[in-house]
C-alpha cells in the first residue's frame, strides 16, 4: 500500500458563484414559458376531450341503407 492511498483532503471545494441577476430573470422567464405553454395546451385540449358533448358517430352510407 502506498502513501497516498489513505491521503483525504481537507481543501474544500470552492463555492458556486452566484448567478446574476439577469440569469435568474433569464430562468424565471423560461420556466413561466414553459408552464403558460403547458396550461395553454389543457385549456385549447379541453373541448376537444370533452365526451359528454360529442355528437354520436354516424354510421356510413352504405351501412344503413341494405
Amino acid at each position: 500500500m502506498t502513501d497516498h492511498d489513505d491521503f483525504h483532503s481537507n481543501v474544500r471545494r470552492p463555492r458556486r458563484p452566484r448567478p446574476s441577476v439577469g440569469q435568474l430573470l433569464g430562468h424565471v422567464l423560461f420556466a413561466l414559458v414553459v408552464i403558460s405553454g403547458l396550461v395553454g395546451a389543457l385549456l385549447l385540449a379541453g373541448p376537444a376531450l370533452d365526451v359528454e358533448h360529442q355528437a354520436p358517430p354516424q354510421a356510413p352510407e352504405a351501412a344503413t341503407n341494405p
